[in-house]
């Protein structure tokens, strides 16, 4: 008897663990004609080109995006739930001068990241803080780097069509983890 509550428990305890897992896709779309870029490595671009990012999940979840541009500024650029299923863009945005690495940071979670939110919230009442930013900055970082060592699962490459001229669109699915932080790198 002891044996069978304890795999029911077993069981059950790797169903709910299974079940809390979130799947979301991502594309960036550059250029007036949305070319589809792969982002699993640093995106080339020039001073001038417009760009923007599509964000799809399978679940109900909570999305931040957090930017951090070539002068070392950080902008919010969303920080609300998302609801599963449901398409969002984040731009379209112009790369401007200086020219330099600018760094998007998704960060997409189950549960809501409190401590995140405050941080958010505190820099949105005073921007121009620098404390504010640096304690923004280092949670984003310290999310991404308590992500990654979850063992975060690569992202993959999903079919998702193509565009009347041909070209490929990439969209990267993550999936089997509660939360993720996907940075992307643009260089210009």
């Amino acid at each position: 008897m002891k044996k069978i509550t304890a795999m029911f428990v077993f069981f059950t305890a790797g169903f709910c663990l299974y079940a809390q897992t979130l799947t979301w896709d991502i594309k960036f779309l550059k250029g007036k004609e949305q070319e589809s870029v792969p982002i699993s490595r640093q995106i080339r671009m020039e001073t001038g080109e417009t760009f923007l990012i599509n964000i799809t999940p399978e679940e109900d979840c909570f999305c931040y995006v957090v930017f951090y541009d070539s002068e070392r500024k950080i902008s919010i650029l969303r920080d609300a739930p998302l609801m599963g299923g449901i398409e969002i863009d984040i731009g379209p945005f112009k790369l401007e001068d200086p020219a330099g690495t600018e760094t998007f940071y998704v960060i997409m979670s189950l549960e809501r990241q409190k401590n995140l939110e405050s941080l958010i919230q505190t820099f949105k009442d005073s921007p121009n803080s620098r404390q504010n930013a640096n304690n923004l900055y280092r949670e984003v970082v310290n999310l991404q780097n308590a992500a990654s060592s979850l063992g975060e699962p690569a992202g993959a490459f999903i079919a998702s069509g193509g565009t009347t001229r041909g070209s490929e669109i990439y969209t990267t699915r993550f999936t089997d983890k509660a939360m993720y932080v996907r940075a992307i790198t643009i260089r210009h």
